[in-house]
């Protein structure tokens, strides 16, 4: 049987460069990749079938599997009107607890398919209310909401499992091992600064080299590139 919910307080000059007509393929090699990447995140965003869609805090499903309970807070963000995280990945037969922050006036925690209800809106700080999902399956969705403020996006998911969507680990940030990387990139592009100067005002790019820069503008490189070849037939004439 389902465990009932519970309150509690608590992006062909020569061989070595690339035709005109190169230059417009590679750039619309960009465009499909990029084109692909949206439509991938579109399917991403589908998972929840678009209940997230008007949610400002929901950045990806912040993943907790492996561990037998999970809060969620109830009156997030700077309004209090958002459930923190907007979607969790647990266990099956993991607890979620949702507690109330105190912010943004009365909440309460419904089910979209009233799997879980925790009753009238209350607004005290401390308020928990607490549902174990033991007869959930891999793969399954629970879309959940505060019914007072619905309509300005308080809404979250719970999933189940496996998800197809975007993993966030809880309480990494990586700001610390961004900034020494940053450091280190930089004293290397300085090194080849230093050494590149005469060399790399006259190389010429390679088809490899444009094709790469198409890929990786995506949509951009679509519109960047007939510049780009038009900068480097001025160059070539110029020589």
């Amino acid at each position: 049987m389902r465990t009932t919910g519970c309150r509690r307080m608590t992006f062909n000059a020569d061989d070595t460069t690339m035709s005109r007509r190169g230059l417009f393929r590679a750039g619309a090699a960009g465009a499909a990749v990029a084109a692909g990447v949206t439509a991938g995140t579109g399917s991403v965003a589908a998972q929840y079938g678009g209940w997230l869609d008007d949610v400002d805090n929901y950045d990806g499903t912040h993943d907790y599997t492996g561990q037998d309970e999970v809060t969620v807070e109830v009156g997030a963000g700077e309004n209090g009107l958002r459930f923190g995280p907007a979607a969790i990945l647990i266990d099956p037969g993991t607890t979620v607890v949702w507690e109330w922050t105190g912010a943004g006036g009365a909440h309460n925690v419904v089910a979209d398919d009233e799997t879980f209800d925790s009753g009238d809106p209350v607004g005290e700080e401390g308020t928990t209310f607490e549902y174990t999902f033991e007869d959930a399956s891999d793969g399954d969705t629970f879309n959940y909401l505060c019914v007072p403020h619905e309509a300005v996006g308080m809404k979250g998911a719970v999933a189940i499992g496996s998800v197809d969507d975007d993993l966030v680990t809880p309480g990494e940030d990586g700001d610390g091992e961004g900034g020494d990387g940053g450091d280190d990139g930089g004293s290397e592009n300085s090194s080849d600064g230093e050494g590149g100067d005469g060399e790399g005002g006259g190389r010429v790019l390679s088809a490899g080299d444009l094709g790469a820069l198409a890929l990786s503008l995506g949509f951009a490189g679509a519109l960047l590139i007939p510049l780009f070849y038009a900068a480097h037939k001025m160059a070539t004439d110029e020589e």
